[in-house]
């Protein structure tokens, strides 16, 4: 039996298209962002890159830029993004705006060209800004600040908190703020307050680059995945094992979808008195493989699973044998951590009905197709948007019994 839909089933959603983010990685080109300074950390972890949304930290974008040597590559950041255009103190823009030209110049040798680019920076900063040791001036370079630093770029420039991001274009700056920090200590204490420390309990360093170029995406995080995963098979089987204990009732089910706004729904999941909320995104839209998850466990075609993409975070539901085939063991965990959100023992008939019968309610009644199929201007036909309902309801599952 096939897990998912077939090549041709497939909505067209893995077509690169414009997506509001206000944190995450950067997929489309940076021409209306660059020339930049860039406050970042090296580094960057999955969630960094997956994220596309947020309430608390707006404005942290993960940029990542192309290294050389014998292993090239791309050296991911995430920080805060000051584009030179919105800088305010007109010296300051004129004297950045010139380094590109002079790191570019083949007619200077790597010695001229750091000396004319630290004078610039002189002139723009009075001397609170350094070309850090090493730096080869490719376009994405490290700088070494003074203490004053952070206080002229409150005074002078903002940072880009909102964009509309597009692997195949240029992205759009939607939203700025003023940089608000005054000095590095304040900008530390917010990042840090945020995300908190490293596994050795230390901050990571925050450190300002000039950008202008030798920019990449890590597209294994990103652009990669705007095409579904699919269903997979775990291998671990209790039932081999283990028995249900004698007397343990089903646990009691509820699912309940609910739309939200601007790609977003959410999936309530209930054994017994705990529930479990799970985020839907339009990027990583989950509708398919629950469709398919669904009609597995239905037809008790076991062990199966399945994950959800909340950018940031996953969540993966599994069903597993138990050694009567009418009852399976649910459990819901959060992917590369110990934590298990939800875990029972149900009937597997009740779990695929009360599945189907949800997704039928909220695709016929509540389901906006204007909040979740964002695809962009050649998408203008409301027929284009009811896609992803019209796969859902016509599936062969919905045709079935129950």
């Amino acid at each position: 039996m096939k897990l998912g839909w077939s090549k041709s089933d497939e909505p067209k959603s893995s077509r690169p298209r414009e997506i509001a983010r206000n944190c995450g990685q950067l997929t489309g080109r940076l021409d209306d962002l660059l020339p930049c300074l860039y406050i970042a950390q090296y580094g960057a972890s999955g969630r960094d890159l997956r994220e596309r949304e947020t309430e608390t930290a707006p404005g942290l974008f993960a940029v990542g830029a192309h290294t050389g040597g014998d292993r090239p590559g791309i050296a991911p950041h995430v920080g805060l993004i000051l584009p030179l255009r919105l800088c305010r103190d007109e010296k300051a823009r004129a004297a950045l705006g010139e380094i590109p030209a002079l790191i570019e110049n083949p007619q200077t040798t790597m010695s001229d060209r750091r000396h004319a680019v630290q004078a610039k920076l002189d002139e723009a900063f009075g001397g609170d800004l350094m070309i850090a040791d090493k730096e080869s001036l490719d376009g994405f370079f490290a700088l070494r600040p003074s203490p004053d630093l952070f206080s002229k770029l409150h005074e002078s420039f903002d940072y880009v908190t909102k964009v509309v991001d597009n692997a195949a274009a240029v992205i759009r700056v939607a939203d700025t703020e003023r940089f608000h920090w005054r000095s590095y200590g304040e900008l530390m204490e917010w990042y840090h307050g945020l995300r908190g420390s490293d596994r050795f309990g230390a901050w990571s360093a925050l450190t300002p680059f000039f950008v202008c170029g030798n920019t990449g995406a890590l597209h294994s995080y990103s652009t990669e995945r705007w095409a579904r995963a699919g269903l997979h098979r775990p291998a671990e089987e209790p039932s081999k094992w283990f028995v249900i204990r004698p007397g343990l009732p089903d646990a009691l089910i509820g699912i309940r979808l609910e739309m939200e706004e601007y790609g977003w729904a959410k999936l309530h999941l209930t054994l017994d008195t705990a529930t479990a909320t799970i985020h839907l995104s339009e990027v990583f839209d989950p509708f398919g493989e629950m469709v398919a998850w669904g009609r597995e466990i239905d037809e008790g075609d076991l062990p199966i699973q399945m994950e959800i993409d909340e950018e940031g975070q996953e969540a993966v539901f599994t069903v597993l044998r138990t050694e009567n085939p009418e009852r399976v063991l649910l459990r819901v965990t959060r992917k590369f951590s110990e934590e298990v959100l939800l875990e029972g023992i149900l009937a597997r008939a009740t779990l695929a009905a009360t599945l189907k019968s949800e997704l039928r309610r909220f695709f016929t009644t509540e389901f906006d197709p204007q909040h979740w199929d964002l695809r962009g201007d050649d998408f203008d036909d409301e027929n284009d948007y009811a896609q992803v309902k019209d796969h859902v309801l016509n599936h062969a599952w919905f045709a079935m019994g129950g």
